[in-house]
């Protein structure tokens, strides 16, 4: 059933969208910022992965009591705060007061608030929509993430170079009260909240990995979802950093190779979401997709123009994202439903905190190195590791 045909959904679906484009345009404006200020990879890296980080750190212990929340309250709390923080970062921009202090500051601030909206968002789309329209509406939300992504880097790279830092930091304060006014007023169904039980706290967070570890299918997609976002997402995370040390911080530049990331991710969604491709198929695109992913992301050591490495990062959006979204759908079609939302949150920090670790990493190696070269670096090792945990995890130990 399509969701669209919904009155709800497709007002939550076009405001989430703006917001969406908001949080893209920020966190590309900030990353932009931070080298400018600082001409350094690894504080360019530490800003822009800071943004996500914490929802890996802290997410599953947000997770267990998010159950017991009200979600609309709850998702109209957190996204005013976004707003607030996104406010401070515009008007110390406006009046020229940013330093490297007020960009963590802020960085983590958002980074943060995202760890404890994420759970809410996981869990409110159920509350938009019935039951039976909810796989399109989880089909179509993806189209949107990844929709903002190819839109909104390219949208603020224009708007940095033709209406200035500020602005695009206004743009994106503007772009969430739509969804805020339109949290406080759509109709919603009705959940049964979980009773909150602080005593079985880590019991819940226990009892997720074990789930997680002792089930082959389970444990091996981890284990390819925490190669793929280190070694692959945490180098699209830091493009800022490359495109600044590569291509001299051209805007442009920036723009077009945030954008082309997106057009993979975007292209990649859409070819798992028409819903054709079996399980087994799936599975058995994960590995290639992560070699290749590594192979072309090593691959930036060769190039010095916009040209070849927007192909590159087309490649590598897209492997990355048949990888972690492949994975994803193969734990959520094996995992039994009462572990269901503690697995999925040991997924979410498996992915952010592999992309942190992965991000900071080759941003260390960049201040001391020539980045293409810190690229190259953790790529071979890693190319190795992932061929190593092949070796130790083959493709038919996910029959069991």
């Amino acid at each position: 059933m399509n969701a669209f045909k919904l009155r709800p959904f497709v007002i939550y679906f076009l405001t989430n969208t703006l917001s969406l484009l908001g949080t893209w345009i920020q966190k590309v404006g900030l990353g932009w910022l931070t080298w400018q200020i600082t001409e350094s990879t690894f504080w360019t890296s530490f800003v822009s992965i800071a943004l996500m980080a914490p929802v890996g750190i802290i997410g599953p212990f947000i997770a267990v009591y998010a159950e017991s929340w009200d979600m609309r309250r709850a998702f109209l709390i957190t996204k005013i705060l976004m707003m607030l923080v996104s406010f401070v970062i515009f008007g110390l921009q406006y009046f020229d007061m940013h330093n490297l202090h007020s960009l963590i500051a802020t960085s983590l601030a958002l980074g943060l608030l995202s760890a404890v909206h994420h759970p809410i968002r996981l869990v409110f789309i159920s509350i938009v929509v019935p039951r039976p329209y909810l796989a399109s509406a989880i089909g179509l939300n993806s189209v949107s993430w990844n929709m903002s992504r190819v839109v909104g880097p390219g949208l603020s790279g224009f708007a940095i170079v033709l209406l200035g830092l500020a602005t695009t930091f206004g743009i994106a304060v503007i772009l969430y009260a739509p969804l805020i006014v339109a949290l406080a007023l759509m109709p919603l169904e009705s959940r049964a909240k979980a009773k909150p039980n602080a005593d079985r706290f880590f019991q819940k967070m226990r009892d997720g990995g074990k789930a997680a570890l002792q089930t082959p299918i389970i444990f091996t997609a981890l284990c390819i979802v925490a190669l793929n976002s280190f070694l692959v997402r945490g180098v699209l995370e830091i493009q800022p950093a490359i495109i600044g040390q590569i291509l001299g911080g051209e805007s442009q530049a920036l723009a077009t190779a945030t954008a082309a990331a997106g057009v993979g991710a975007l292209l990649a969604s859409c070819w798992i979401g028409l819903g054709k491709l079996s399980p087994n198929f799936i599975q058995r695109c994960l590995w290639p997709m992560l070699i290749i992913g590594v192979t072309g992301t090593a691959c930036l050591n060769l190039t010095s123009t916009i040209i070849p490495m927007s192909f590159i990062f087309v490649l590598t959006g897209f492997t990355a994202t048949v990888a972690g979204i492949g994975a994803q759908t193969l734990i959520q079609l094996k995992v039994e439903e009462d572990y269901r939302a503690r697995v999925m949150t040991w997924w979410s920090s498996v992915s952010f905190g592999s992309l942190t670790l992965g991000g900071i990493l080759i941003g260390f190696f960049g201040d001391l190195t020539p980045i293409e070269d810190a690229i190259l670096m953790v790529m071979v090792p890693g190319f190795l590791l992932a061929m190593l945990v092949l070796v130790k995890l083959p493709l038919a130990r996910w029959k069991a």
